[in-house]
Formats: C-alpha cells, sequence, structure tokens
C-alpha cells in the first residue's frame, strides 16, 4: 500500500504466485469547467483468467456544469468457454454519462485502442507491468485523452474475445456515441498462423478491422488492415497493406461520392482530402542480409475512375558491391468518358566501389526502359536509359492534340437506360401498385387518408413545373455535360398527377425539393480526358427532384341526416334466438390474400364477363315469371370502383358456389 506517483490517493498492490492483484484510487487535476478527476483502476491476474476494472468521476468546478462519470470493466481467460468451434476467451462492457470517447482515426490505429486492447491483456493499457495509475493516465490524460468529459453526451460500448477451432483469434468492440458527433463503430482484430503452437511458424495474418457509421456527418466507412505483425514464409517477410470503402450520402457536403481502395491510388492522382489513404499492399522480404525483395499493389475505384497497380523492387548489397532491380506498372483508367494511361517500367543497376590508396571511386551503370500509353486516341512515349544516355521515342496521338469529347449517341450510352432516367417511388397511403382501375400497369391505388410520392431525376433539372402551370415552382442551376464540353446546359421536369382520368391540383400539395450532388464528371466543366480536381468530383446542391405530400382530408362537421327508416329493425317472436351459441362453424373458412390481391380479385370478378351472362340470365328466368325488376344495367362498373377506394384493408374471401 502506498501513494500514487504524482497525485493524490492510495495504491494497493499484492503478489502471491500465481495470483496478482494492483489498484489505485487517485485523485488528479482536470481542465475548466472541472475541478478535478477521481479515478480508480483494479487489475486482477490469477495467471489464466485476467480482470481489469477502471472509473472516474469528474467533478465540477463551475455552476451549471454538470459532472462526468464513466466506467469500463474486462474479463479474459487464455482457455474458452464452450465448443471449439467458437470459444469465447472474454468479455468487456463500459460506459460513460456526460463523456465523450475517442474513437481511432483510422484502421492503423485500432490496434492501440486501450478497449480492445483490455479484451486480450487488461494491464496491457497501461504499458508493460500493468501500473494501474498509467492505465488511469492513458485513458482520461493527456491532450486528446481517450476518455473525457463532454456535457449531454454519452457512450456505451460492448466487446467479446473468441477463438475458433483453436486456429482463429479475435476481438470485438462495438460502440455507441451520442451527441452531435453521433457514431456507431465496430472495431475488431482477428489473427491466424500457421502452424498452431509450433516452434517455427510460416504464415500468420493479424487484421484490423474498423467499420463505422455517422448518421449526422451523412458518412461510412469500412476499412481493414494488417498489423506489422503479419508475414508469409518467414518471419522476415512482413507483408502490408489496407483496404477501405467510404461512403457519403444525406447532410454531407461530398453526399454522392464514394471511394473503393485497396492499397492506395495511383502515384499521379490527386487523392482528395476527405478521402481515406490506405497502406500499399505489398511484402517487404529481408533475405540472409544482404539481398532484400519489396513488392505493392493496389486498386481504387471512384466516381470518374479506376486505377490499379504493382511493382517490384530486389537489391543485392555485399561490401562495396550493390545491385538492383526495379519494376512496376501503373494503370489509371477513366470511364466517363473512357480514357485511359498506363506506365510499365523497369531498371536494372549496379554499383561497386573501388578504393585506390587514399581515394575511393563510385562506379554506377544503369539500364532501363519505360513505356507509357494513352488514349484516344491511342499514342505514346518509349524512354530509354543506357548508362549516362537517355532518349524518349514518341509515337501516335499527342496527348494534349486529342479531342475528347463525345458526341451525342455516345453520350446517351453514359446515362442510365431510360426507365431508370427519371423514377417515381410511391411512399406512404400506397395500397397496391397492381393494374386497376382502367387496367394500367401505372396506375396506384391509393388511400384516402393521404398520400406520398417522389419523383427523381439522374439528370440536373433546371425548371421544375407542376401541373400545367407556366412558371416553374422550382428553380436549378445551369450544368455542363462534360464528356461533350458543353456549358450552360438547362433541363426542365413537369409533374401531372390523375384520379380516374381527372387532373388533381398539385399546386395544393405540400412540396420538398430533393437538392443533392451529381457527378462532376458528368455534370460538371473542364476536359473530358482529364479527372476533377481534388474535392471536385461533385456538383453539390443540384436540383433533382420533389417529394409530394398530399393535404390532410377534411372531415365533415356532422354526420348528416339520418332518417327514422335508417334506423328500424325487424320485430322477432319471444324467447326465438335464429343462431345457436354451441354451434359449430360450417362453409368455407374465409381466407386473407396478401397485399392488394383480394381487392383486386373482387375488382376483377364482380363485373367479368361470367357475371354479366349470369345475371342477365337470372334476370330473363325472373321476367319470365312474371317479376317486374325494371331497366337493369347488363355491366357494374360502379361496384368495380367502390371495391377499390371503399375498403380501409384487405377484406377476408371465401370461394364461391
Amino acid at each position: 500500500m502506498g501513494v500514487p506517483d504524482g497525485g493524490e490517493g492510495v495504491t494497493v498492490s499484492y503478489r502471491a504466485s500465481p495470483l496478482s492483484v494492483t489498484g489505485t484510487f487517485t485523485q488528479q487535476p482536470a481542465s475548466p469547467p472541472y475541478r478535478s478527476v477521481l479515478g480508480g483502476v483494479l487489475l486482477v491476474d490469477t495467471g489464466t483468467i485476467t480482470g481489469s476494472a477502471v472509473g472516474a468521476y469528474v467533478v465540477p468546478g463551475e455552476a451549471g456544469t454538470q459532472p462526468s462519470v464513466f466506467a469500463f470493466g474486462a474479463l479474459g481467460s487464455d482457455k474458452g468457454i464452450g465448443p471449439p468451434p467458437f470459444q469465447v476467451r472474454g468479455v468487456a462492457l463500459g460506459l460513460g454519462w456526460n463523456s465523450r470517447l475517442r474513437l481511432p482515426e483510422d484502421v492503423e490505429a485500432v490496434a492501440d485502442f486501450p478497449f480492445l486492447v483490455a479484451l486480450d491483456d487488461p494491464g496491457a493499457i497501461g504499458g508493460a507491468g500493468g501500473d494501474p495509475v498509467e492505465v488511469l493516465r492513458t485513458l482520461t490524460a493527456g491532450e486528446d485523452p481517450w476518455v473525457r468529459p463532454a456535457q449531454d453526451e454519452a457512450w456505451v460500448a460492448a466487446g467479446l474475445a473468441f477463438s475458433c477451432f483453436d486456429t482463429v483469434f479475435g476481438r470485438a468492440l462495438a460502440a455507441v456515441q451520442t451527441g452531435p458527433d453521433l457514431a456507431i463503430a465496430l472495431l475488431g482484430i482477428g489473427s491466424a498462423e500457421l502452424p498452431r503452437g509450433a516452434s517455427k511458424k510460416f504464415a500468420k495474418a493479424e487484421i484490423a478491422i474498423e467499420a463505422v457509421l455517422k448518421p449526422k456527418a451523412g458518412e461510412m466507412r469500412l476499412s481493414a488492415a494488417l498489423t506489422p505483425a503479419s508475414f508469409v514464409i518467414d518471419p522476415n517477410c512482413r507483408l502490408r497493406g489496407g483496404a477501405t470503402l467510404s461512403i457519403w450520402y444525406g447532410p454531407s457536403e461530398q453526399a454522392g461520392d464514394f471511394v473503393l481502395s485497396l492499397g492506395g491510388y495511383h502515384p499521379n492522382y490527386k487523392v482528395p482530402a476527405h478521402y481515406p489513404v490506405p497502406t500499399r499492399l505489398g511484402f517487404d522480404w529481408d533475405l540472409a542480409g544482404n539481398v532484400t525483395v519489396s513488392g505493392n499493389a493496389y486498386f481504387a475505384v471512384t466516381p470518374s475512375a479506376v486505377m490499379l497497380g504493382g511493382g517490384l523492387d530486389v537489391q543485392f548489397h555485399s561490401g562495396m558491391l550493390r545491385a538492383w532491380l526495379t519494376a512496376g506498372v501503373d494503370a489509371l483508367i477513366q470511364w466517363k468518358p473512357f480514357a485511359f494511361d498506363v506506365g510499365i517500367r523497369v531498371r536494372v543497376g549496379v554499383q561497386a566501389r573501388v578504393k585506390i590508396l587514399f581515394v575511393t571511386l563510385s562506379i554506377t551503370i544503369e539500364v532501363g526502359v519505360s513505356l507509357r500509353v494513352f488514349g484516344p486516341p491511342t499514342g505514346g512515349e518509349a524512354t530509354v536509359h543506357l548508362w549516362f544516355i537517355e532518349f524518349t521515342i514518341r509515337f501516335g496521338a499527342r496527348r494534349d492534340s486529342a479531342d475528347d469529347r463525345l458526341d451525342w449517341e455516345g453520350f446517351k450510352e453514359m446515362l442510365p437506360p431510360p426507365d431508370n432516367l427519371v423514377r417515381i417511388h410511391p411512399g406512404p397511403g400506397l395500397i397496391s401498385d397492381g393494374a386497376v382501375g382502367d387496367g394500367s400497369d401505372e396506375a396506384w391505388l391509393v388511400t384516402s387518408a393521404g398520400f406520398t410520392f417522389t419523383v427523381d431525376s439522374a439528370v440536373p433539372i433546371t425548371e421544375l413545373y407542376l401541373d400545367s402551370a407556366n412558371a416553374p415552382t422550382e428553380r436549378g442551376d445551369r450544368f455542363g455535360v462534360r464528356p461533350m464540353r458543353e456549358t450552360g446546359r438547362t433541363s426542365t421536369q413537369r409533374v401531372t398527377l390523375a384520379l380516374e382520368g381527372a387532373p388533381v391540383l398539385l399546386s395544393a400539395w405540400d412540396a420538398e425539393y430533393q437538392r443533392t450532388a451529381v457527378p462532376q464528371s458528368l455534370w460538371g466543366t473542364g476536359s473530358p480526358g482529364q479527372l476533377p480536381s481534388p474535392g471536385g468530383q461533385l456538383v453539390h446542391e443540384q436540383l433533382t427532384g420533389v417529394r409530394l405530400v398530399s393535404p390532410a382530408a377534411e372531415n365533415g362537421a356532422s354526420t348528416g341526416y339520418i332518417s327514422a327508416e335508417h334506423l328500424a329493425f325487424d320485430p322477432m317472436e319471444p324467447g326465438t334466438v335464429p343462431l345457436d351459441a354451441d354451434a359449430e362453424p360450417t362453409g368455407p373458412i374465409p381466407r386473407r390474400l396478401p397485399g392488394g390481391e383480394a381487392i383486386g380479385r373482387i375488382a376483377d370478378t364482380v363485373d367479368a364477363p361470367s357475371q354479366r351472362a349470369a345475371r342477365s340470365a337470372l334476370a330473363d328466368a325472373l321476367t319470365t315469371a312474371g317479376v317486374d325488376l325494371g331497366t337493369l344495367d347488363e355491366a357494374l362498373p360502379g361496384y368495380v370502383r367502390a371495391s377499390q377506394i371503399s375498403f380501409t384493408a384487405a377484406p377476408l374471401l371465401v370461394p364461391a358456389g
């Protein structure tokens, strides 16, 4: 028992092999508007089971500031619980109130996230030796601590350590951070080595995974990266590399943008600031100390281009002699419009140092060749390097002289199919979108209580009209057609709605106009053969559609006049009950058909030709018997319309006959 270094409090330590218990309760300074941090840490190790508990209470120092509190605990074991296919080796749970949890900035930092580390070794949070004071400082101190006070924010985290078939070992932690920067994250590390348990390993792969969703920021990111512990064939053959998929949507300034990258980007590609940059996929192999071999590769897809490439580098060094071989290929392919730029390079060299008396001479000989091909139209250049001489041979078209614009027929092939160029989406209030009324496939069956639908366009809209109005109800910007090198273009869209053939006045509906980002490569300006500048891959705030909501239903103030005849009933003889309460049900069992199929069945059969023929035959028989039926309608279209609008829910049906 003692006093913790650099603070006030008490420290407890007990060690009696195999049991080790260390803990501290201390007071540390805090930044305004807080006065101090009261924190405690307890670390337990029995040799087979490890456990940790850490928590802190941040005392407010100013009026109106609420206290902040957090707690986290983890429990792990060398021996898993459960069947060999899946064994649980650790659990963790934490939460914070008026507190903020800092998530890793990128996937490379996941391996150092303290709450994920605690699932494997709770004491490792504070470094070697498991100093509880250092654990608390790691979590709460410094310029950018993992846990800090934050008013009106909260977080919760839960983790699990596991193994599969005693071969694959993993740690996963799910965390939710509330507040202005709402974030939902799943962090994890998985590893496998072959052969398991042997003194000499032939391969080990350890991968860090990060999945983060930020609904308020409009960002979703899924990343993975190999850790420095990964190797293959030999521990000196280290593996590296990362991959990421990022999508921006909704409230984000980059809404509509995305990137998929495995190992980074083309060397000449100007990466936008909001794109994550994963490590190059590759390996570094040190052979016998005097030969090193390195390889790398990458692949990336953006809204306007795809890029891929790789390289190989072999270095030999022995005393005063050095030799090398480098080779690589890089390809950048733009598809809107199509263009390509492919480069291949190979260089071989040797360098020798010769010492003559007191003078050391260095002699270098290098031979190399590089080839670059681009298009359309196709052209390129080949460069030859021979020792101290280098020359370039150009062939085909020059890059700056190519006319890469498309005509209208070529540009149309880049657009969505006509059926998807303008899309209409029915929303709340839709009962059925099958063939109703006049049999048109485009007709909707909707409820009279209200209806919503959305119209969106793949082409930016300059003027949007409702009904037959002469003036647009909303205006958008003029736009360019980059593949055709057109600027200042316009488009119009008119939205109309009909109810049983009669026009509906949409100007009385609530309209919410949709503005989104569209690809610069399609609807921007500039040269089609060049990629948009970093951060300029999207044209923001373009009018692309409208969401229309029908006015609220108008209910009458009274039920209207009800005569006494409407309330009349037939008298019954005393004591006579037509139904037996104990009687068993008879007849066919009613069925509820899925969706709007029941209403469609009624509409299809109530006025079908076979029904008309049966009614005519019945009417003829009654007339022959002397019954005066008056004028009859052979067709009953009114019942068809009534069946489509009268039901608020699908009715039960029984087979006829």
